[in-house]
């Protein structure tokens, strides 16, 4: 509900003790109607002359609860709709609790203890469904059955739970935005900022409504931090007024703001693997602490390793590659081929002294043959290779099937085919792999994707 009327602040100070005292009628009530049905058996009848005075009790109290309420709405960012039907049906709810009271004080026919009955089975389920509404107010609409089995879902006509993601165990194959940005917000800014409960008519429980922003601006500008509605309100000191989250309620850590950054950096997609980014420095750093990837053994880049020998990198530099490592701190390696001077001297042995520490490689357009990739077989910790538009084929491929760490292989333009994607079916941490413009046919991509669903086969478009 979008109140346009301005109030004075001492309604929405006092409104917004709504929830402390909502919980009065709630417990007073379920109270003095526990003791109303109990009083019925004769082992419990002296609790009888309890109820009157509970039922009182909670009659005052809803009534208290409905005026907190009510101030409580000027505050705006409610849905219109279930902020009306929360508050009639809370009206309702008070005006049946003075009526129980009334009758349970003026017990003169067996009609009145009939509707006695009656008014404390409405007030029971009323309860229950007014504080349903409510809840949905506050933390959106999906709270109650956001983790009910599938079961209780299908039974209320609610579509089955959406699959989980796997957990993440490799920095490269996490998504961006449905393992990192959308959690964090999920966790953090959801509660206030959903389709019942658009604070500043901002939502942030899907894709386009975060990008979309709200009332005070565009939640995400491509590119543009400072324009960036979003981003500029968790990036704020804590006591600044439009700091977000508010009220004392925990913020985004300094790590998941930079992942923020990065993302929005980026793009912004919707979705997308790290790997597809240039992750470096404080970026990588973290992305491992969000994911919980620190230290894990599953996780290639937290490696240590000796750092390069420093003239072997000068001399590499000298004849072309570029070598720079992956962050700082770490002594992994991103290798690239860029220039073509001194082609003729120039081989791959010459990688060979770097093995250990070269988890990043890009080396398209070499002319690398069979014979090559022998040689790249041999750098165990590699997590990323690029090798596309070289004349390898599927017998070359065999030599990658020692490196366990690979997680991503582009192919593209390659003379590899069915053959030589078997041999590559031993790299348990393979999770993308660029097929496009080779000699696999498509029966076997298919094929692949039906015996490893979580492998990303691309065969449309070149990747970097």
């Amino acid at each position: 509900m979008d109140q346009i009327t301005e109030v004075s602040d001492w309604v929405i100070f006092i409104g917004r003790f709504h929830p402390l005292i909502v919980h009065l009628p709630i417990g007073i009530i379920l109270v003095g109607i526990s003791m109303y049905f109990l009083a019925k058996k004769k082992k419990f009848s002296q609790l009888k002359g309890a109820v009157p005075f509970l039922m009182g009790a909670g009659a005052v109290s809803a009534i208290l609860s409905c005026v907190f309420g009510y101030m409580l709405s000027f505050q705006g960012g409610y849905d219109a709709e279930a902020l009306n039907s929360h508050q009639w049906m809370g009206v309702a709810l008070a005006v049946f609790a003075v009526l129980a009271f009334v009758f349970m004080v003026w017990e003169k026919t067996k009609r009145i203890v009939v509707l006695q009955s009656g008014l404390m089975v409405f007030l029971l389920v009323g309860l229950g469904y007014t504080g349903h509404m409510g809840g949905n107010l506050s933390h959106g609409a999906s709270y109650l059955t956001q983790y009910s089995p599938d079961p209780l879902r299908k039974l209320v006509g609610l579509p089955p739970k959406p699959e989980k993601r796997p957990p993440v165990t490799v920095l490269d194959s996490a998504d961006i935005f449905l393992d990192v940005v959308s959690p964090m917000l999920s966790d953090y800014c959801v509660s206030c900022h959903n389709p019942g409960k658009s604070k500043g008519d901002l939502v942030l429980s899907s894709y386009d409504r975060i990008i979309k922003g709200g009332e005070n601006g565009q939640g995400v500008v491509i590119g543009d931090l400072k324009e960036s509605e979003l981003y500029r309100r968790v990036s704020l000191p804590e006591h600044h007024d439009d700091f977000m989250p508010p009220d004392g309620k925990k913020p985004l850590s300094g790590e998941q703001i930079k992942l923020l950054e990065l993302w929005i950096m980026n793009g912004a997609p919707e979705k997308g693997q790290m790997g597809d980014f240039q992750i470096e420095g404080d970026y990588l750093s973290a992305a491992n602490k969000v994911l919980g990837l620190e230290g894990h053994g599953g996780n290639s880049l937290a490696r240590k390793v000796e750092p390069a020998d420093s003239l072997i990198v000068a001399s590499l530099n000298a004849k072309g590659y570029v070598i720079r490592t992956i962050s700082e701190g770490s002594y992994l390696l991103d290798v690239s081929f860029v220039a073509q001077k001194n082609l003729e001297n120039v081989s791959i042995e010459q990688l060979l002294p770097l093995k250990d520490q070269i988890v990043y490689l890009n080396l398209n357009n070499r002319n690398l043959g069979d014979k090559d990739l022998e040689v790249i077989g041999q750098f165990e910790n590699m997590v990323r290779l690029n090798i596309h538009s070289n004349p390898i084929t599927d017998e070359g491929l065999s030599f990658l099937a020692k490196l366990e760490n690979l997680e991503v292989l582009n192919l593209y333009g390659t003379q590899i085919g069915d053959n030589g994607l078997e041999r590559l079916e031993l790299l348990q941490k393979l999770n993308r792999i660029y097929l496009w413009n080779t000699q696999v046919t498509p029966e076997k991509v298919e094929n692949l994707k039906a015996k490893y669903p979580d492998l990303e086969i691309n065969i449309g478009e070149e990747a970097s």
